[in-house]
């Protein structure tokens, strides 16, 4: 596999794409496909909260028997608010439903039409990130249970007496927990980038979710290529998020320019993803080339 040809492939195709006047509108509503259902749902659930429920909540919890004020419960529902907003870019998928038709693609970009199979393909997406994801959510709950049993009293996120047996249990019951998550996560994340991708191009669900499949195929792009094209993508996307998290570090007092860096930051996503796409389509074709026959030592006939 020739890395640095791939890389250029999938830049120049991203360059083409998106870094001219011409193709700066389909830059503005692959964007919007990302902020707009957050900015929607952030609006209608604060709409909803700070309207209908905020005054129920106000009604039964305000008071000396509960100790919650009315600004308090303004701004813990503003938050869930907030959080919901967040949650849209899963329930509402359209940014993944064009990844999907992005994938499909060959050496052109795809119309940012007919938002209704955007949606669909993107849950199809969704499904499958789910189905991956199980381990880790299976994992969690195991633990959660664990701390139940074990610290009734102090919860997964107290802290304690290290030095105290309990202490020493806890400590290394948390640490157990980081551990196996983050190797889950290494090994979930590997399987589930040409899941999607197998997703993509065959538009199976089952096939997508069949460890024996995606291990064929990683086997035959070659276990070496394949993890050192995620190790280059992941430099490629902690530089870009490493930039913005120092300079939002710089102005963390001033929420406007914070503001400003991370919807730019959510603008620049959109090249990048597209990067990251057709370059992992094109280490994902590698797995089914004709295979080439060295027949040099036969030469001489």
């Amino acid at each position: 596999m020739e890395h640095a040809e791939i890389i250029t492939n999938a830049y120049n195709f991203t360059k083409n794409a998106f870094f001219s006047i011409a193709q700066f509108p389909r830059w503005l509503v692959l964007f919007f496909y990302i902020i707009g259902p957050v900015i929607v749902g952030f609006i209608l659930a604060t709409i909803v909260l700070q309207l209908i429920v905020l005054p129920i909540l106000v009604s039964l919890l305000v008071g000396p028997d509960f100790g919650f004020t009315q600004e308090v419960l303004s701004g813990l529902l503003q938050f869930l608010a907030l959080l919901i907003g967040i949650s849209c870019i899963f329930f509402v998928p359209l940014m993944q439903g064009y990844c999907y038709r992005l994938f499909r693609s060959d050496d052109t970009m795809p119309d940012t039409g007919n938002l209704w199979v955007l949606f669909f393909n993107g849950w199809r997406i969704n499904i499958t990130v789910l189905i991956y994801a199980i381990p880790l959510m299976l994992i969690s709950i195991i633990y959660m249970l664990v701390f139940m049993y074990l610290f009734p009293d102090t919860g997964m996120y107290s802290t304690a007496d290290v030095l105290d047996m309990e202490g020493m249990m806890y400590v290394g019951t948390v640490f157990s927990y980081a551990a196996i998550q983050f190797v889950t996560t290494l090994v979930v994340l590997l399987f589930a980038f040409i899941g999607v991708t197998h997703l993509c191009r065959t538009g199976s669900i089952r096939e997508a979710v069949s460890l024996r499949t995606i291990t064929g195929i990683i086997s035959r792009i070659g276990w070496y290529d394949y993890i050192l094209s995620l190790v280059v993508m992941s430099i490629l996307y902690l530089m870009v998020t490493f930039v913005v998290v120092s300079l939002s570090q710089l102005f963390s007092n001033n929420l406007v320019i914070m503001t400003v860096l991370y919807v730019l930051y959510i603008f620049a996503l959109v090249p990048i993803t597209v990067f990251f796409i057709k370059y992992l389509s094109e280490v994902y074709d590698t797995a089914f080339l004709p295979d080439e026959r060295d027949d040099e030592e036969f030469d001489f006939f």
